[in-house]
């Protein structure tokens, strides 16, 4: 079995993230007990850099990295997926949305694939607790659009849980340049342009309640900024370092 790494971006989760992290802690236990996590703090208001560094000092296997700033999720997954050291390095959302047990039915695509991510739109996908109607009817909107503008040829970039083999992953995040939460769009993009082999797999997917995201104010900003990043980067001719 491939060494892993999970990444985990947050922010003021103070009240989710113990619980997080116990459940992580449990699959590692039953399923992976030599995998790393490491855990992303973006500067916050509350005491999650706190929980994330007492519970790093009482399993070696995580790791406490705490931005001194809150630049915006994408910079936050960029700083642990450029910081992860497992042979097979994921990242996913602090409130798991998708459940851990994806975890081991992505890895067999990975021997493959460079890069694997979750879909919600795959047709095998099952969502037990959909996003409330109209983030759903943004989300489509968003991707609409960003297929017609060409940023990307996918249904869901912005899933958040993807899987990267560790060369694919620091090719990609080394070049990333956006911080907020656009960032999805260009990592594939940059995976496209790499040449890279990408896979689409479906998942189980539940809303948590609680989001930090705006639709509208920060899906409006995050939608530009991909379409010029994802521009940029289809029209490089880089290669995989």
């Amino acid at each position: 079995m491939p060494r892993l790494s999970l990444v985990i971006p947050c922010r003021n989760e103070s009240g989710r993230l113990p619980a997080t992290l116990q459940t992580v802690r449990s699959f590692l236990d039953a399923s992976h007990p030599d995998a790393e996590v490491v855990v992303v703090v973006e500067s916050s208001t509350d005491d999650t850099a706190k929980i994330a560094t007492d519970f790093a000092q009482a399993d070696p296997r995580f790791r406490a990295m705490c931005n001194p700033v809150a630049r915006g999720k994408g910079y936050a997954v960029k700083t642990g997926m450029l910081a992860a050291e497992g042979d097979v390095v994921f990242f996913m959302d602090a409130d798991l949305s998708v459940p851990l047990r994806f975890v081991d039915a992505f890895l067999p695509y990975c021997e493959d694939a460079d890069v694997v991510f979750g879909s919600r739109q795959h047709p095998e996908t099952v969502i037990p607790r959909s996003q409330p109607l109209l983030r759903v009817l943004f989300g489509r909107l968003f991707n609409l659009c960003l297929r017609l503008l060409g940023a990307t040829s996918f249904k869901d970039t912005q899933c958040g849980f993807k899987a990267f083999r560790r060369e694919a992953a620091r090719s990609i995040f080394s070049r990333l340049t956006l911080d907020g939460f656009g960032f999805d769009v260009e990592a594939l993009a940059l995976a496209e342009a790499l040449r890279l082999r990408i896979v689409e797999r479906p998942v189980e997917w539940s809303d948590a309640p609680g989001s930090k995201v705006s639709a509208l104010r920060d899906g409006s900003a995050a939608f530009f900024e991909a379409v010029l990043a994802a521009w940029r980067a289809k029209k490089e001719t880089c290669r995989p370092s």
